[in-house]
């Protein structure tokens, strides 16, 4: 029979199509295409993590990252051995590299640009790709991939800080956009900013807040995007707003309803003093032992 040559153009969701998803066993050729789909098209970086360790990897084109006992699970194998024997042979006949680090296993797919685009490879048929990442010995673990996503951009200087008191947490990186538009042009310095968000936190008393009155709070880039910073407070009756309450003063129930708020969101806000757990805290030590009850909203 005649060798058949040449190349086809395949979209990688077709190991996601519902026509295979029959429970069956990759073949040894699947699981094959399956790394030469997976793998890196571009320079892009995953999130790698083992317990609480993590770190960013660096993957060049032609590069993926898994554990073992992922793909098993991807492939539907019966054991991690089986998956660590396959590997061993592509790696023998030159089809793979293999680089072990700390917290993962980078897989390299020889002569990757010969699979996407046809054409002879730069080097010996089967060599191995040139200025692969090398990896210090390690074990293999879980890992996390961000598949061809590049991480988002690192937040804005006095952003994360900012972030945690604006009152409503919504589109990040809408916020992070405008944060940088508003200091970047002067038209309002870091500290003014961090004064008059939380003024504005204390403003609309968030945590008091029903799901139904928090839509009217608006997204923290639209906040930003209006130079709402600008606007004067105002109170119920066109009096000055108080200044933020003394935590000192609060009450079990105003605690109760700001511990719940802070299990809800993860938000504490620093008028209330130093979050649970750290030194300094002043919600009484007989409610951190108590659970949180269920009651919504803060006095």
């Amino acid at each position: 029979m005649r060798a058949v040559t040449g190349h086809i153009n395949v979209a990688r969701s077709i190991f996601d199509h519902p026509m295979f998803d029959d429970g069956r066993p990759l073949s040894p050729r699947e699981a094959w295409l399956w790394l030469i789909s997976n793998a890196a098209w571009r320079p892009m970086q995953v999130m790698v993590r083992n317990g609480r360790s993590q770190q960013l990897v660096s993957l060049e084109r032609g590069q993926l990252t898994y554990s073992r006992s992922f793909l098993r699970v991807a492939w539907s194998w019966k054991s991690d051995k089986s998956v660590r024997t396959f590997l061993a042979k592509l790696r023998q006949e030159q089809m793979i590299d293999l680089q072990t680090g700390q917290l993962q296993t980078v897989i390299s797919i020889c002569n990757y640009g010969v699979f996407q685009h046809g054409g002879s490879p730069a080097g010996p048929a089967n060599g191995p790709l040139e200025g692969q990442q090398r990896a210090s010995n390690g074990p293999e673990e879980n890992i996390i991939s961000i598949k061809e996503k590049m991480l988002p951009p690192p937040s804005p200087s006095g952003f994360d800080e900012w972030y945690s008191v604006y009152p409503k947490k919504k589109q990040p990186q809408a916020a992070k956009r405008a944060f940088a538009k508003a200091i970047g042009s002067g038209a309002i310095t870091l500290d003014a900013l961090m004064a008059k968000t939380k003024a504005f936190a204390v403003e609309t008393n968030w945590p008091a807040l029903s799901k139904r009155d928090r839509q009217f709070i608006p997204y923290p880039a639209s906040w930003l995007n209006a130079g709402a910073y600008h606007d004067e407070p105002e109170g119920g009756g066109g009096e000055p707003v108080p200044v933020a309450r003394d935590p000192r003063s609060f009450t079990d129930g105003d605690w109760q309803k700001r511990l719940t708020y802070f299990q809800d969101s993860q938000t504490w806000l620093e008028v209330w003093g130093a979050k649970p757990g750290e030194p300094g805290c002043l919600v009484p030590s007989h409610l951190l032992l108590t659970p949180v009850s269920s009651a919504k909203g803060a006095a």
